[in-house]
């Protein structure tokens, strides 16, 4: 025997001849206002000519009026969390005879919620060590590099080389005519054929040359081509870097000392580090909840999210400047690509919203405001015109859901069990030893 799936609804709906002949009343009345039938002035025709003449514009409006509106009303009694709009078969509707149908329908299905406050979570609290600290001071120091023209010489590694700079035509590539352009000799970011080339030239000398691009060279146009170039070295200059010291640091920004700016530095370095880890934290809390919930999902939800990933992933390569005609893709298998990431997603905001409910989370009203006054912002619009908008098109229902989401999954982090990860595998490799 099939199990019962627990996704699905059916309800037999009977709706009293009363309640229908009162609505067809209502609509008739309607139809005879408006209507012009040769022989009778508007408003005047008989009903019976009405029923006659709009019988079926007059079943439908009837059945449009009281079909959802009895239907929401029996689901809404029975405590039913539908999906979507139901598929209404069945409709019986005869004179004096209550209007029947029957209605199936996907629904939210209910499940026992297990014990989520002691979850055991993979998080180890960041360390930023000096290492850490002196590479992004070392970046800074490269934003405030100055560069001092140097006497001519033959160019060397560290150089930085001032050229002119022209390729042939090649068809296909766009063509490179720079009369004045920077190349670092011997940089990493400079391609070898360039460095090559000009090493050991001096201001004023000519080279023609080739160079070969990578085949995973990042623009597509070059990748793989050979390229024949001509240059001048104009000049040289050499990169100076600032003293660490505190007169640095008040050049960076409004800092008194090195140490405070090192200070701000570890405190920037921990707080980027404790949200990727907490995050990473928080996509294991969602596994271990859904390993401790077996459940179906409604078929349309996993769709819905099937179809926002798909659109997402195409908005993301048209921003690339991708042809998405041109690269004729089969969207379809795409989509099944996404099925179990997007099941993923619809049983992780279930359990969520389950969770929400029984700790009474909701979403605070600061957090709302600051929402749409980014979003007012962002269109330069006020935030009364903005709240409407979001309103209207369903996105702040999204804003409060996301927010609640984010406090739900804050309060399961601070009440897990932390574990790092690395501290486990001896337990792992000893029972696996044991087995053996």
């Amino acid at each position: 025997m099939a199990s019962e799936d627990i996704t699905r609804g059916e309800l037999q709906i009977s709706i009293p001849w009363n309640e229908v002949e009162t609505e067809q009343q209502r609509i008739l009345r309607t139809f005879r206002k408006q209507a012009k039938i040769p022989g009778f002035r508007p408003g005047k025709a008989p009903e019976a000519v009405i029923r006659t003449r709009y019988a079926e514009e007059v079943r439908r409006e009837v059945l449009e009026a009281l079909v959802p509106k009895f239907f929401w009303k029996e689901a809404q009694a029975q405590d039913f969390r539908v999906v979507g709009a139901p598929d209404i078969q069945d409709v019986k509707f005869e004179e004096s005879q209550p209007l029947e149908f029957r209605a199936k329908f996907e629904i939210v299905p209910d499940f026992e919620l297990k014990e989520y406050r002691r979850l055991k979570v993979h998080y180890k609290e960041p360390q930023v060590g000096e290492e850490e600290i002196t590479a992004e001071l070392e970046r800074l120091r490269e934003r405030q590099a100055t560069f001092r023209n140097q006497d001519p010489r033959p160019l060397d590694d560290g150089d930085i080389a001032v050229v002119s700079l022209k390729s042939d035509e090649v068809e296909g590539v766009p063509q490179v005519d720079q009369s004045e352009t920077t190349l670092t000799i011997g940089s990493e970011e400079t391609l070898a054929d360039f460095t090559n080339a000009l090493k050991g030239k001096s201001p004023g000398e000519k080279v023609d040359f080739d160079v070969t691009y990578p085949e995973d060279f990042g623009n597509e146009k070059l990748a793989g081509k050979t390229i024949p170039f001509h240059a001048e070295v104009k000049g040289l200059r050499q990169k100076e870097l600032p003293e660490l010291d505190d007169n640095f640091a008040a050049d960076v920004g409004d800092f008194r000392s090195l140490d405070e700016l090192k200070e701000r530095i570890k405190e920037e370095l921990y707080g980027h580090q404790r949200r990727h880890a907490v995050e990473h934290a928080h996509e294991h809390i969602i596994d271990e909840l859904i390993k401790l919930h077996d459940f179906p999902v409604p078929e349309r939800m996993v769709q819905d999210q099937i179809r926002t990933r798909v659109e997402r992933t195409a908005r993301g390569l048209a921003e690339q400047g991708i042809n998405l005609e041109e690269m004729q893709l089969d969207w379809a298998k795409v989509g099944e690509e996404q099925r179990p990431r997007a099941e993923r997603d619809v049983k992780a905001g279930l359990l969520l919203e389950r969770i929400a409910e029984a700790e009474a989370f909701e979403a605070d009203e600061e957090a709302i405001d600051a929402q749409i006054e980014r979003y007012a912002q962002q269109k330069k619009m006020a935030m009364s015109r903005a709240r409407q908008e979001l309103a209207e098109s369903g996105a702040l229902d999204n804003v409060r859901s996301n927010l609640v989401n984010e406090k739900t999954l804050n309060y399961l982090f601070d009440e897990s069990e932390k574990v790092d990860h690395h501290e486990e595998e001896p337990e792992a490799e000893a029972t696996s030893s044991d087995k053996e």
